[in-house]
């Protein structure tokens, strides 16, 4: 089993500190060499971290005066074209996640995410319906996910991880490297809409997608369903000669 990076792992931490209100918007980081110490890595190491923060925009630098954790309201928008963990697209969203519900169990998918996913006909995959919620309570999004029954022997439901990509990353030794997306409408009687709007008429948006691993073996099949009113959402188009 591959182990997380180092890296990774104190960049994890740093946001789990963050999301227990350690560090808030705004604030002003420690030094490289304190922040390293506390996660017991590197200054090196912790610099990766900060990078990955940045790219991510949970962080910003000024120069000759230190880094600082984004303000809410200078969150950046999702962009599209990056593959993210719903987590993060909450976080870069500037929301605050609760506690998550979920159910998980074995069921015969549908043809299309049967051969999404590289399986037979009638083969049980393992499904995840997890609804998440800001700290106050407010919906933000709906998934089901898919993947197979020998990448979720490992599954806690009693502890389950924020992000899918993480566990598969964590447990598995498998990493999610891309997707191909679908943008979806989904039709009002649709049972997953209707678990995330409940008696509300919130608008929603859906993405589709099939994730592949590093050498391009299809992993996980998820469906999300977003609350749009409050996700903002950019991508970048060019045009062809």
């Amino acid at each position: 089993m591959k182990r997380m990076s180092s890296s990774l792992r104190a960049k994890e931490e740093f946001l789990t500190l963050c999301r227990e209100g350690v560090f808030q918007s705004g604030d002003r980081l420690p030094s490289e060499m304190k922040m390293a110490q506390r996660f017991g890595i590197s200054r090196e190491t912790w610099r990766a971290s900060l990078e990955q923060l940045r790219r991510e925009g949970v962080i910003y630098s000024k120069h000759g005066v230190g880094t600082f954790l984004m303000e809410t309201s200078d969150r950046m928008e999702n962009d599209l074209t990056r593959l993210s963990p719903v987590t993060d697209m909450i976080r870069q969203a500037g929301l605050t996640e609760g506690p998550s519900s979920y159910s998980t169990g074995l069921t015969i998918p549908n043809r299309d995410i049967a051969a999404a996913l590289g399986l037979r006909p009638g083969v049980n995959v393992c499904y995840i319906n997890r609804m998440r919620r800001t700290k106050n309570g407010k919906a933000v999004c709906c998934s089901m996910s898919y993947l197979p029954v020998y990448l979720a022997d490992e599954i806690d439901p009693m502890h389950m991880q924020d992000s899918l990509f993480s566990y598969l990353e964590r447990r598995k030794g498998v990493f999610v490297s891309r997707s191909t997306a679908r943008i979806v409408l989904p039709q009002a009687n649709d049972p997953l809409a209707m678990q995330l709007r409940g008696e509300t008429d919130m608008q929603i948006l859906g993405m589709e997608q099939q994730h592949f691993d590093s050498r391009g073996n299809p992993v996980l099949y998820t469906v999300d369903y977003l609350n749009s009113e409050l996700f903002r959402f950019s991508l970048t188009r060019i045009r062809e000669k």
